[in-house]
């Protein structure tokens, strides 16, 4: 972010660089007597506070992924602490927010210190076990560890996924995906406006790299996917002209809400980059196509992922070899579609990414006749994930960069890499853990189900911040505290309905 120097009574020079005040000298002033700007210059710090040429390493958004297997430890391990030693209704806010919510919101507002994160986690979680468990105790742990690896290698006992309803047809680490990913999805959207905590290597790339902003999108698509009937296992209706109309009529809540924001954002000269889906799309368009044609196109998982493969194999060589790609960055917006170019096009690898997760889906979600299988499908979630982020750097090789703007092959490949590593390592933590697992946070049962209810209302709260701060000058203790109560805000009330038996979804 390019340095803008203003001047401000009753301090006669600031810098704003990197959105937080800071002095000629270059010293942090936290403590700045000044946190907004006259809207002149607050609307040309807009234009260049959310430009990223270059985008974050491809390794760096992996390992910030790492967070969300480590706060699900985290948050057992204080939850059952918690319960000992703190009364039922503090320990019970503890184990909702204070260990579900509040570690992804630290996290994923600073996704460049991901290694402290994980290290804090790790340290106190081991403070935690010495908690849980007498140190005395320690070696029976290990030995009850070990005679289960024993029985295990005869082949008398394999593990098995848990699950959240009493049929044992949905896995608790699919909750635990989705609910989490949906966290940080909705943290991150507001995160990205506070330049004082959030990096601009991980703000929406301009047209080619990696970056956290740009996994969110593609990230609600294949948690939504994974879920389909066809990635449960039950039978899938083909091509259907039926299926589409029908679905066109259950999903008008995106519709309207996609004109809603439209129309919103023009009346409230609110800044909106139009080169991330184009002048009048938005994602809710978005998912809207995604959804219809989704459901219309529904098949098997082994069909799905052979139908998305031809999608984007032919997507990717319009954009590479036929001018496709140029016309996307570069062409002028003379008409309707030249207009939406960006969001219209990248439908394509939006669906690509919906019909390769109804496969990756498909290995989450075991029969009740193999069960036994839980292992193996938990490695075969890591493996897809190698090869797909070892697919990814191959064709980055080659000259085919990731595009969040123009949804091509490397970024899907990416998007379900990375994806496919969350739900590995959160289905190892479900198989492995050495006790009872406690009951899902209700706050992560709420999320999941009412899962697009929290993204508008996100987005709403972050529209809302943007029109009475000024979020990109305030300084970092500011940012990191309105970012908790916002994590509060869009989730908690949810938790509460929900405890009472109360679900919203709009589709």
């Amino acid at each position: 972010l390019d340095s803008l120097v203003i001047d401000v009574a009753p301090c006669r020079r600031m810098t704003i660089g990197n959105g937080c005040p800071e002095l000629p000298s270059g010293a942090l002033a936290a403590s700045a007597c000044v946190w907004r700007v006259d809207p002149e210059t607050y609307g040309r710090l807009q234009q260049v506070a959310y430009i990223n040429q270059d985008g974050a390493s491809w390794f760096s958004i992996c390992l910030l992924m790492l967070v969300y297997p480590g706060t699900i430890c985290f948050q057992q391990l204080l939850a059952d602490v918690a319960d000992k030693q703190l009364s039922p209704g503090l320990a019970h806010f503890v184990a909702e927010f204070g260990c579900s919510i509040f570690p992804l919101t630290v996290a994923f507002s600073t996704p460049h210190t991901a290694w402290i994160a994980l290290v804090n986690l790790f340290l106190v979680c081991c403070a935690l076990l010495t908690q849980r468990e007498n140190v005395l105790a320690w070696p029976l742990l290990v030995t009850r560890i070990r005679a289960t690896r024993a029985v295990r290698k005869e082949g008398v006992y394999a593990p098995v996924f848990s699950s959240v309803d009493k049929d044992g047809t949905k896995p608790r680490f699919v909750s635990e995906y989705r609910a989490v990913l949906m966290v940080c999805t909705c943290i991150a959207i507001l995160a990205v406006d506070f330049p004082s905590v959030f990096p601009r290597e991980h703000a929406k790339t301009e047209a080619y790299g990696y970056s956290l902003m740009d996994l969110g999108t593609g990230s609600i698509v294949c948690s939504s996917a994974v879920c389909a009937r066809s990635a449960r296992g039950l039978p899938s209706a083909g091509p259907s002209l039926r299926l589409i109309l029908r679905r066109l009529r259950s999903i008008w809540p995106l519709i309207l809400i996609g004109f809603v924001r439209l129309l919103t954002l023009r009346g409230l000269d609110y800044h909106v980059p139009t080169s991330e889906y184009g002048v009048h799309w938005n994602f809710f368009f978005t998912l809207a196509v995604v959804a219809v044609f989704g459901a219309g196109l529904e098949f098997g998982p082994k069909a799905s992922l052979l139908l998305g493969s031809i999608v984007i194999c032919s997507y990717q060589v319009a954009l590479s070899r036929f001018g496709g790609a140029e016309y996307v960055l570069h062409a002028q917006r003379s008409g309707l579609f030249s207009a939406n170019r960006e969001g219209i096009l990248s439908s394509l690898g939006y669906l690509t990414i919906h019909w390769w997760s109804i496969a990756l889906g498909s290995i989450c979600h075991c029969p009740p006749n193999k069960q036994h299988e839980a292992l193996s499908r938990a490695v075969r979630l890591l493996v897809i994930s190698i090869s797909a982020l070892a697919m990814s750097q191959v064709l980055e090789g080659l000259g085919i960069r990731p595009s969040h703007r123009m949804c091509n092959l490397t970024y899907c490949t990416f998007v379900i890499g990375v994806n496919a590593l969350v739900l590995g390592t959160l289905a190892l933590v479900d198989l492995f853990w050495p006790w009872p697992r406690r009951p899902l946070p209700v706050v992560y049962q709420a999320i999941e189900e009412s899962k697009l209810i929290v993204f508008l209302g996100s987005n709403l709260l972050t529209g809302l911040t943007n029109l009475v701060l000024q979020p990109l000058v305030l300084p970092s203790t500011v940012a990191l505290s309105y970012l908790s109560l916002y994590s509060f805000l869009f989730s908690m009330p949810l938790a509460y309905l929900h405890e009472r038996g109360k679900v919203l979804k709009l589709a």
